[in-house]
């Protein structure tokens, strides 16, 4: 039986599932190079009917996103936190005027959205119906989409499921038990209460985009002081209260009171007084301590330790380390594709197992993406009047040239799901030199505040790694940090961040043979089992997915080798007219006008 599953958010993408497991799944950015693309997805749709050998009629059930009633925004949001949405905080001053302002302009920020969101899931449903006539269809919410993902993919026989994000459904956060086949939500908060947009408040006040760079505030915070003054003015603004969370920060152009621009408000304050590292620095220590105190709370209540995560909140590596040391946590695996781009994997699995009887079945690993042959890798480098060379083992000769201090981008088997990229659209580079972080974002025009993660051996894990053992599984997918051993900060200091940490990506022959095999060489040649790993892109742009996408990003990113395949591309080797396209990046970074710079 085969059930396809879309989501039209940012993010947005499609998958489809069999026997409760993901046999193919993407998201539209990668397809539309549009970083983030939401809308609906007839790319991701497409892409996954060709993948796995379907037709439109082969499939049997689609799996649309649950559209929550209008009188669930009054019952569970402005019924039930009315002064909420106006709340004065303490020692704070704001006339009635003020009040009302705050909650009329609420209430018109949520029932537009209500609305527009009805208007698009209708539109997309009516849509689907023509394409898919035998299907039947089928709804499922946001956060029991998040919680399927995380706990169906674990391969746990029983788990606590923390899901949080911005918000869905007007949920932001959730916590349900998963035991063998069923899916059971305990407890919920509702919006306006938001971890999510905490942090997303917190990413734009700092003069970062919301929702996508919320890991450079991450980065940033280890270089701050967490016990600054500034916590004993923020900590009320994010409680625990039960087993939900009190955070009454507002969405959009809805303001709080303590925090409105217009005003003489804290936000302003604190950045005229302190540093903005001091003040990443504190939020993320109080995201941190109300994430380990709902989850203490849960484990103590449930006696289950076993936790499993998914939603935006969880691409906070850090905190997920938190989350993994707290007593009473034995184990702690977080989806791959945490945020809403994982909504079509988890809302597939939750019906095909949760609701149709399928068995669930551990994560094999991430790459469910496209594939390149070497016939169609060659036939682009050629298009492009590339100079190549096919090696019969490219393996050795990638690591030979990183050995030499060489960067290579490399692009090889099925691309990765999810924001991580894991090898196979990934830039390799020693870890030796922590300069890199400084030189190689210049190159790939990032700006970044964290290390370049690495990959390491299996083999050599525990030697790298502190506490490593129990958190192996969600090491394979890059989503949790470690504190280094002396080893590790020693032999490979570009990848350790200023607090000791590091977020690897740790591997064994299994996971990815030829990916391991670059690793063992590289290992024989400087006795270093780690490399640095960063994602295969230029800034703002998601990920590479075709050769066409690689051929580009190599050229424009000044890199010193492209492994593509069984073939390995040389900067210096290239014609003057490729060298004129990346210079032309380098001026121009509008994505349509760089695809016609380098010629069809």
């Amino acid at each position: 039986m085969a059930v396809l599953s879309y989501s039209n958010e940012h993010e947005a993408g499609a998958a489809i599932v069999e026997n409760g497991e993901i046999i193919t799944a993407i998201n539209e950015e990668r397809l539309s190079r549009v970083k983030n693309q939401d809308g609906f997805p007839q790319r991701s749709i497409d892409y996954v009917l060709k993948n796995s050998g379907k037709y439109y009629n082969d499939i049997d059930h689609v799996i649309i996103p649950e559209i929550s009633k209008f009188r669930d925004l009054f019952t569970n949001v402005i019924a039930k936190y009315p002064f909420t949405l106006f709340a004065k905080p303490k020692g704070v001053k704001a006339g009635f005027l003020d009040y009302v302002r705050q909650f009329l302009y609420a209430g018109y920020i949520l029932v537009n959205a209500y609305q527009r969101t009805l208007r698009e899931h209708s539109n997309d449903e009516a849509r689907l119906k023509k394409m898919f006539p035998n299907a039947k269809f089928h709804r499922i919410g946001h956060h029991e989409a998040h919680a399927a993902s995380a706990f169906y993919t674990s391969g746990f026989g029983k788990a606590i499921i923390v899901t949080a994000d911005y918000w869905g459904d007007f949920i932001t956060s959730m916590i349900s038990v998963g035991n063998g086949k069923e899916l059971t939500p305990l407890f919920k908060t509702y919006y306006p209460h938001s971890l999510g947009h905490f942090y997303a408040s917190l990413t734009k006040w700092l003069g970062f985009r919301a929702n996508r760079h919320e890991g450079k505030i991450l980065g940033l915070a280890a270089f701050g002081n967490p016990n600054s003054p500034i916590y004993d003015e923020i900590k009320d603004l994010l409680v625990v209260d039960g087993m939900s969370i009190k955070a009454p920060l507002m969405i959009g152009k809805m303001w709080h009171p303590k925090f409105n621009f217009m005003k003489n408000c804290l936000m302003r304050r604190l950045l005229e007084n302190h540093s903005r590292e001091d003040i990443a620095a504190v939020f993320q220590r109080r995201f941190e301590e109300v994430f380990v105190e709902l989850i203490e709370k849960a484990v103590a209540k449930l006696g289950i330790n076993k936790v499993v995560l998914a939603g935006g909140a969880f691409a906070n590596v850090k905190l997920n380390q938190r989350i993994y040391e707290v007593d009473g946590v034995d184990t702690v695996y977080i989806f791959p594709n945490m945020s809403d781009g994982g909504i079509s994997q988890g809302a597939a699995l939750y019906y095909d197992i949760f609701q149709n009887g399928s068995h669930g079945s551990k994560l094999p690993n991430a790459y469910y993406g496209p594939e390149y042959n070497d016939d169609e890798i060659e036939a682009a480098l050629k298009k492009h009047d590339i100079v190549y060379k096919k090696h019969d083992y490219v393996e050795a000769e990638i690591a030979k040239v990183i050995a030499d201090n060489k960067v290579v981008a490399r692009f090889n088997g099925k691309m990765e799901l999810g924001p991580r990229a894991l090898g196979n659209r990934s830039i390799l580079y020693q870890t030796v030199d922590p300069a890199v972080n400084d030189w190689l974002n210049k190159r790939l025009k990032r700006t970044e505040f964290m290390p370049f993660a690495p990959v390491t051996l299996e083999e050599f894990a525990e030697k790298c790694y502190l506490n490593f053992e129990n958190a192996s599984f969600a090491a394979k997918f890059m989503t949790i940090t470690f504190d280094c051993t002396d080893y590790m900060k020693e032999n490979s200091p570009a990848t350790v961040h200023i607090d000791g940490t590091a977020r690897p990506q740790v591997i064994n022959e299994t996971d990815n043979p030829s990916y391991y095999k670059i690793l063992k060489e590289y290992h024989k040649i400087t006795g270093i089992p780690s490399l640095v790993n960063t994602s295969f892109n230029m800034h703002e742009e998601p990920i590479v997915c075709t050769p066409d996408d690689a051929i580009r990003s190599f050229l424009s990113g000044n890199l010193d080798y492209l492994a593509i395949g069984s073939f390995m591309v040389k900067w210096d080797e290239q014609n003057d007219e490729n060298k004129k396209f990346a210079e032309a990046y380098k001026i121009d970074e509008g994505v349509e006008k760089n695809k016609e710079l380098l010629r069809a």
